[in-house]
């Protein structure tokens, strides 16, 4: 049996979106995967469950510093030097990325280098100065770029370079998985139904940091002005707008109807996705969105910012785009998904079909014949 080919990826921190992709990578090469935080810094995911999870071992380059949100982080040539890979994936265009990038040009020539990009095509038109400069040498001169998209990857040829090699990484979970553990969330799920009075009610869902690019003014406000009598409107997470949120609901008359549950992980948020019948995603700037991945595979029916990299994943059966600051539209997109949804009047004892218009085995098979 010929040997499996090394990989060293390197990344920021782990994070539940991305275990099922180290997973994959795992058992498809002799892989190595090294972090720089310990955690990510904008949201504190349970890191334990995440490596009960995980079928890889974590590394951490843990000397070096922090400075204007960046990490500068030192030993990622001793690992290169240690396992000896053949191919490299790194993070963006981070220090580390530049570092790595640098060595091997001059003195490692024949490891393949792969960069992942979550950029959004918005993202993407909006880098300017250094960082622009970074994306243009570094995927120039690299075996190719990763990006979240087909719709990116023909934005990226057609704008910065016809010769660099793109690949398309969704951030997707697998199917199979993910589904498992909605299933075991059942119970929570009843739980949540009861404890908040929703049978007979139409619930749309939320989930994300309550924080300003998020968009939720913009979302309860045109809340208010639907039809939403039978609706209940969750918002699962916290964040700075929190407060505001909370008196905004006030001032428009529909504290009644809105629901804030604050941050879960686990079951206690996997549950929300097997009942809400609409997930809305509002973003005014959004890389990707791991969100509405999570949301389909658990039968949401989901409107979606076209501001969100996650909007390719969007189409005319699982829901629909809509302008993010254009409160006309959505409330006209807002009221047609509330009338087609069904009040939840039974227990909830099943999953409903899978609204991802393609499944993670499908992706990632295509990326690795692809390294």
């Amino acid at each position: 049996m010929k040997p499996k080919q090394t990989i060293l990826m390197f990344h920021p921190a782990l994070a539940p979106y991305r275990v099922d992709f180290f997973n994959e990578l795992h058992r498809a090469f002799d892989a190595h995967f090294y972090f720089n935080l310990m955690n990510v810094s904008d949201q504190k995911f349970d890191q334990d469950d995440l490596k009960s999870n995980s079928e890889f071992s974590s590394n951490y380059l843990q000397k070096g510093f922090e400075f204007r949100g960046k990490s500068f982080r030192t030993g990622a040539i001793s690992a290169i030097k240690k396992h000896k890979p053949d191919i490299i994936l790194c993070s963006e265009y981070s220090p580390l990325t530049c570092l790595v990038f640098a060595y091997v040009k001059l003195f490692k020539k024949n490891i393949r280098l792969y960069t992942i990009s979550d950029d959004s095509i918005d993202n993407s038109i909006e880098r300017k100065g250094a960082r622009k400069l970074l994306r243009n040498i570094i995927s120039k001169n690299s075996n190719g770029v990763l990006f979240t998209s087909e719709a990116v990857c023909s934005w990226y040829k057609e704008n910065v370079s016809e010769k660099t090699k793109t690949l398309e990484l969704p951030i997707i979970h697998e199917d199979s998985v993910l589904r498992g553990r909605y299933l075991d969330s059942l119970k929570e799920a009843k739980a949540n139904i009861e404890k908040y009075n929703l049978k007979g009610k139409k619930i749309i869902l939320f989930v994300g940091r309550l924080v300003e690019v998020k968009n939720l003014p913009f979302l309860l406000n045109c809340f208010s002005k639907v039809e939403n009598n039978d609706c209940k409107l969750v918002l699962v997470g916290d964040g700075d707008l929190r407060e505001e949120l909370e008196t905004l609901s006030e001032e428009l008359n529909i504290s009644d109807k809105v629901i804030f549950t604050g941050r879960k992980e686990g079951k206690a948020l996997n549950n929300w996705y097997t009942f809400s019948q609409t997930f809305v995603f509002p973003s005014t700037y959004e890389r990707y969105g791991a969100v509405v991945n999570e949301a389909l595979l658990g039968g949401c029916y989901t409107l979606c910012s076209t501001a969100a990299g996650a909007s390719s994943l969007i189409n005319s059966k699982n829901g629909q785009l809509f302008d993010p600051k254009n409160e006309t539209d959505f409330i006209e997109k807002l009221q047609a998904a509330i009338d087609i949804s069904k009040p939840l009047d039974s227990d909830i004892k099943t999953l409903r079909a899978n609204k991802m218009p393609f499944s993670f085995d499908e992706k990632i098979g295509a990326l690795i014949k692809q390294l």
